[in-house]
């Protein structure tokens, strides 16, 4: 957002007017990221420096509870920003929690007030379980289809789990 747009919009809020924002997305992208889109980072993770991310394995959930700032623990990622996008490098948790996708998947997070303790006011939630949308690329063009069946985000067998049968079809 330049200056002159922000200027706009602080104008625009200030006479009473309610600016719409986009639905709200979070992809699960194949190189083990996590990519909010401009809506979540102006609601949720404007003048945040990281989240930490949880992963609920009875819900299949996930949550990013924002922070103020970055910490040096296993469960904090720092938020990657550069030309205007946002990521998060989150291959450790993918590893961590077996979780991969073989298309970027993009689901609709819901904030939720109760999460995150005393010192945070929330997190955004992801309940891998819902339908996410497949977001393609094709001559250089984004496509974003949904798919006539279920599209989830794949939990691989526990590592303790793996054996060579679970290797052979």
């Amino acid at each position: 957002m330049d200056k002159q747009e922000r200027i706009f919009r602080s104008n625009a809020t200030d006479e009473g007017f309610d600016i719409f924002h986009g639905r709200e997305y979070i992809s699960f992208r194949t190189d083990s990221h996590l990519a909010p889109n401009s809506t979540v980072v102006e609601q949720h993770l404007k003048g945040k420096e990281a989240v930490i991310l949880a992963y609920n394995e009875a819900n299949n959930e996930v949550a990013l509870i924002p922070l103020s700032a970055d910490y040096d623990r296993g469960d904090v990622y720092s938020l990657k920003r550069s030309d205007g996008s946002t990521v998060i490098a989150a291959t450790g948790f993918f590893k961590e929690h077996d979780l991969s996708v073989d298309q970027t998947i993009r689901y609709s997070p819901e904030w939720n007030g109760d999460i995150g303790g005393d010192n945070v006011p929330g997190g955004l939630v992801i309940d891998l379980d819902e339908d996410g949308e497949i977001y393609a690329a094709a001559h250089h063009q984004h496509l974003l289809t949904r798919p006539s069946t279920a599209t989830h985000l794949t939990r691989l067998p526990h590592k303790h789990d793996r054996s060579p049968d679970w290797l052979c079809p």
